[in-house]
């Protein structure tokens, strides 16, 4: 280790903190990075929603597809149909939830409203 080594690190500490400082003063602090990918639970329970998410609303739109077949006499086309369309609503609904588009409307929506705004009476 060579005579200076100390000192230079000791300066560059300093210096590393004179930056942070400064940056958080100025607002300039990055967010603290989360995970892309979320912890194994999160990742498991996003998993089981969409294979449920899928299977739901294909079966749905197959028992509507078999109502209307029993209603019109029209066996198989009316449940070849409610399945495709079922199906397409499914893969639908998994692609908002795995963009995160289901929390900007609706119920995600209200939640977030409610817990983002501050009492009132305070």
């Amino acid at each position: 280790m060579a005579p200076g080594d100390d000192d230079a690190s000791q300066r560059l500490k300093e210096l590393s903190s004179r930056v942070r400082a400064a940056r958080s003063e100025a607002g300039l602090d990055p967010e603290p990075r989360r995970s892309a990918r979320g912890s194994g639970s999160e990742r498991m329970g996003l998993g089981v929603r969409v294979a449920v998410e899928l299977v739901v609303c294909t079966a749905v739109g197959g028992g509507m597809g078999y109502g209307a077949d029993a209603w019109l006499g029209t066996m198989p086309w009316g449940m070849v149909v409610g399945l495709g369309f079922g199906f397409a609503a499914g893969v639908t609904t998994i692609y908002r939830v795995v963009k995160g588009y289901d929390e900007t409307v609706g119920l995600g929506r209200a939640s977030r409203e409610r817990h983002d705004d501050p009492p009132a009476g305070d």
